[in-house]
């Protein structure tokens, strides 16, 4: 935060073993098993089971299973099985000892903070408001319940270490409860909840499951803070003699103004910036009022007219909208000072360029027609004056923004567009009869030419005048304009000779089937009949009618086959009549009968009528099988149950794999394990591929949905031999080395986000730890490379392929200078579930979600480097097309700049514009299509018009 201020006020080990693989089975390095901390008990002797040896290495084969016992340390697991349970009494008498303590801590924080606290004016501050009505049905139920004492029960954990409750008649708890004096809470499932916020508004402690009150804590990225209730503070409260303060959800405010107008740090304690003065923060200007809260909207500081935007930054440089008259108006973009009876340039969101303007005595925008220092000039409805063109009232107006008279009943070109000037000297729009032709103007006055206009008349590319009854082209399509000047659609009969236009443009078919099903010609477009015609890379033949022949066919005494439903002729392959058709000419080829064929690389069977056989057979005693829609034999692939061939480009449009068929013979695979695309399969006698769990040949082995061998692999509890795939189950509650991965297998099951012997940590599906990264939904904590442990570090972490920045744990969000340089980390305040990565090698708009800036430098563009991701400085760069020049700020440059010497420009993105014209307030101007520099003093043709630019660039049609 950068605040600058004249004013002064109060300030505020574990051991890994690993080893190498011994014998058919991998050998592991197994690490002392730690004691769980999520169940905060004294004492559950009598449940656990206390391990004698807990680190150790262990060497396995197929036929042998050594134990080394290396370290004896006694450790105790705080897990309970289903069938284990625990004597309420003795549970409640440590917890209730324990939540007294708790208790007794509290009510003296609590007592302490409560008394009411002078804020620097001197006035009482509000205390404490709380987050009630948000769950007032959810706190009558609590207080129900909390009237009763629930004694006499017993706490079990579930198969997945999930607490519950059931009292003494058998029945689970749900629901808000107060069990032996403490507040407690379990789900619809009846699974107690721990560390979050429960359906009922309150926080509940992560170890001991107890109601959280008068106290701090953070759920998902935000803070909060709980009253003697357990309910969310809202509103300003002073805590330990600080300031905070709480958003309507209960979110504590950090690093931003809230809504009493107070700033709040990075700790989300107050700031004091005084009273009655302009004060600087991150860049901003800001006043603070009387009570020190900032002010918004107009006010009048010292005799000077100034404006505070809704976030209570002073207005700078741009419009601002005074909503007690609806108008906007203009700020010195110095002093900020209100503008009036005076010219202003500033950025127009609509046309993304800056803009000139005129204020009034009020400093309200002028518009329409006006007559200023002399000169008569013209702004638009929204207060834009107009340069180099024609304004709303008819008139033209030059680069310099003045009047200029056309004379009268003329044409004029104004670059590349035709306008007529009337009688009174301004530009006519709609249809108009000059001359005798009968032309049209668009709303803007240019004239159509070569193109329709707004009544779909085509106008003659040359004269503008109305066509009829002839051929016309517009960009490469052909029309026929009919009396009425309008394109004829649908198959159309114009000098004996059939043509087809589509029913919807207009647009004539050529070289290709119309939505009649007839072919018309590829160069004249006329209507094909009795011939063989091509449309891409397949031959069709068109009949009488012009429609394609279907089925088998006999052409010039040649029996040939056409797809039944698109008609496409068959050729170099089967049809689906099942024989075979030449390549060159189509016709029907005889492949012989009762015998393998081969053709393309493909082998086939025909039968005794000479077709293809599909699907599954059995040939001289052999199952085979060939493709079900082109006969193709399968050879070394899998099949479905629908005998339908798997591959990798069509894998997710077929059901798991079936059967496999050898790679040579093409027979069915019974009864063996076989090799397929590097994995493994086991197929049984009857060609079944196998999946899940089985035992061949008296070894325990493990097949995936896809029929996939496990190997070093760990599933369901076991691992999996990298060689052999023989499954050795793994002792559970230790950690365990597998290779460079590292395992944790709870004895209930349990996976996640677990304590270990006071540590975090984060298990996967089939205990692996996760180490190196953030959670599967890129949330912190950071789990350590090497032990997976959760580790408050600080820089930059690599997790799932992206990249991060760290602070004591913590990600780092939006921009970030570190050693020197900026950076960039994903911040869009409208995503509450943002993931805070690093932007690397592309172009970043971070104040995207502005969608209106009141400046174009309010919503810059950067790039950040690939390797690196430090933003770029003092070069051009070319990106998604374009090119751009950042400078020493990393922004983009906007509009116009000299680098190196030569003049560019930029548009309201950072985009470099080339061979094109820029009209703005300094006038027409044109930049180089090579180099982008601005063209000045030369004369060049340009679209077939000749311009002749000035010294300063502008632009003069010759």
């Amino acid at each position: 935060m950068k605040v600058h201020s004249n004013f002064t006020g109060q300030k505020s080990t574990k051991r890994l073993i690993a080893f190498s693989c011994a014998t058919a089975l991998a050998s592991f390095a197994f690490i002392a098993r730690p004691a769980f901390a999520e169940e905060d008990k004294a004492d559950n002797a009598s449940n656990l089971d206390a391990t004698a040896a807990t680190t150790t290495n262990v060497e396995t084969t197929a036929d042998l299973v050594e134990t080394k016992v290396v370290e004896t340390p006694v450790t105790t697991e705080n897990v309970a099985s289903t069938e284990n349970t625990t004597n309420v009494s003795e549970q409640a008498s440590t917890s209730t000892a324990s939540s007294e303590t708790a208790s007794e801590t509290a009510s003296t924080t609590a007592s302490e903070s409560q008394a009411p606290a002078e804020s620097a004016s001197g006035q009482t501050r509000e205390t404490v408001t709380t987050d009630r009505a948000a769950s007032e049905t959810a706190t009558a139920t609590a207080d129900t319940n909390s009237e009763t004492n629930v004694t006499g029960g017993q706490y079990y954990s579930d198969k997945y270490g999930y607490w519950h409750y059931k009292d003494a008649s058998g029945k689970d708890l749900t629901g808000p409860q107060t069990i032996d004096g403490v507040k407690v809470y379990f789900n619809p499932g009846g699974v107690q909840v721990k560390g979050e916020f429960a359906w009922d508004g309150h926080y509940y402690d992560k170890n001991s499951g107890a109601l959280v009150t008068n106290k701090f804590v953070e759920s998902y990225g935000s803070t909060y803070y709980l009253d003697e209730n357990g309910n969310k503070v809202i509103g300003p409260k002073e805590i330990n003699g600080e300031w905070n303060y709480f958003d309507d959800y209960g979110e504590q405010v950090r690093n931003r103004f809230a809504s009493d107008g107070r700033y709040y740090d990075e700790n989300g304690k107050q700031v004091d910036f005084g009273t009655n003065r302009y004060f600087e923060l991150n860049g901003k200007w800001y006043y603070a009022g009387n009570d020190g809260a900032i002010l918004k909207g107009p006010q009048t500081i010292d005799g000077v007219k100034v404006y505070f935007d809704q976030g209570g930054v002073q207005v700078k440089g741009y419009f601002a909208r005074d909503y007690s008259d609806n108008n906007k108006r203009y700020y010195d973009k110095d002093s900020g000072a209100l503008v009036t009876n005076n010219y202003v340039i500033a950025y127009d969101n609509y046309t993304h360029q800056n803009e000139r303007y005129y204020v009034d005595e009020q400093g309200v925008r002028v518009k329409g027609a006006k007559t200023i220092n002399g000169k008569q000039v013209y702004f638009t409805y929204d207060g834009r004056q107009v340069f180099d063109n024609f304004g709303d009232d008819g008139y033209f107006y030059d680069q310099d923004g003045n009047r200029v008279d056309l004379g009268a009943n003329r044409y004029v070109q104004i670059r590349d567009n035709w306008y007529y000037i009337g009688n009174d000297g301004k530009i006519l729009t709609g249809e108009q009869t000059i001359d005798g032709a009968h032309v049209y103007f668009g709303y803007n006055g240019i004239q159509m030419k070569g193109d329709f206009d707004y009544n779909k008349q085509f106008h003659d590319k040359d004269s503008g005048n109305l066509v009829t009854n002839r051929f016309v082209t517009v960009k490469d399509k052909t029309y026929f304009i009919g009396a009425d000047s309008k394109a004829i659609k649908g198959a159309t009969v114009i000098d004996n000779v059939e043509y087809f236009f589509d029913k919807e443009s207009g647009a004539q078919v050529k070289g290709n089937f119309a939505s009649n099903d007839k072919y018309y010609d590829g160069i004249t477009g006329a209507l094909v009949t009795n011939s063989y015609v091509q449309v891409g890379k397949n031959w069709y033949y068109v009949g009488n009618d012009g429609k394609p022949l279907k089925g088998s066919q006999t052409i010039n005494n040649v029996p040939v086959y056409f797809d039944p439903y698109g008609g496409r002729q068959a050729k170099g392959i089967f049809g689906n009549d099942g024989y075979f058709y030449d390549k060159d000419s189509g016709a029907k080829v005889d492949l012989g009968t009762n015998r393998y064929v081969q053709v393309n690389d493909n082998w086939y069977y025909v039968n005794a009528e000479g077709k293809i056989l599909k699907g599954d057979q059995i040939i001289d005693g052999v199952q085979v099988n060939f493709n079900s829609y082109n006969g193709i034999q399968t050879k070394g692939e899998l099949v479905d149950s629908n005998g339908r061939v798997i591959s990798e480009e069509n894998y997710n449009t077929y059901e798991a794999p079936s059967k496999f068929y050898d790679k040579n013979s093409g027979a069915l695979v019974k009864g063996q394990y076989f090799s397929h695309d590097g994995k493994w399969y086991y197929a049984d006698a009857q060609g079944n591929i196998l999946k899940g769990s089985q035992t061949i040949d008296g070894v325990h082995v493990y097949f995936d949905d896809d029929g996939v061998q496990a190997k070093d692999a760990v599933l369901n509890g076991y691992y999996y031999d990298k060689d052999s795939g023989a499954g050795k189950e793994l002792p559970r509650d230790q950690f365990i080395k597998i290779g460079n991965e590292l395992y944790y297998l709870s004895s209930n099951g349990r996976t996640g986000e677990i304590t270990i012997d006071g540590k975090d940590y984060y298990i996967e599906q089939n205990g692996k730890v996760l180490r190196g990264s953030f959670n599967i939904y890129q949330r912190p904590p950071y789990y350590d490379d090497e032990t997976g442990e959760a580790v408050e570090k600080t820089g930059f972490v690599k997790s799932r392929g992206s990249w991060f920045y760290l602070e004591n744990g913590k990600k780092v969000a939006g921009f970030k200078k570190i050693d020197g340089k900026l950076y960039y980390f994903s911040a869009n305040p409208m995503n509450k579930y943002e993931t805070n990565e690093q932007v690397r090698g592309q172009l970043a708009r971070p104040y995207f979600y502005i969608s209106f800036p009141n400046r174009a430098e309010d919503n810059p563009t950067y790039y950040f480097d690939a390797e690196t991701g430090a933003a770029v400085t003092n070069q051009f760069v070319y990106a998604d097309g374009h090119w751009y020049y950042f400078g020493n700020d990393g922004k983009a440059l906007l509009f116009d700049q000299v680098i190196n010497g030569q003049h560019l420009y930029f548009d309201y993105e950072g985009k470099q514009v080339k061979g094109d014209f820029v009209t703005d307030y300094k006038g027409t101007r044109y930049y180089d299509e090579n180099s982008g520099e601005l063209v000045t003093n030369q004369t060049r043709t340009i679209n077939g018009v000749t311009y002749h630019f000035d010294e300063i660039g502008r632009a003069k049609q010759l």
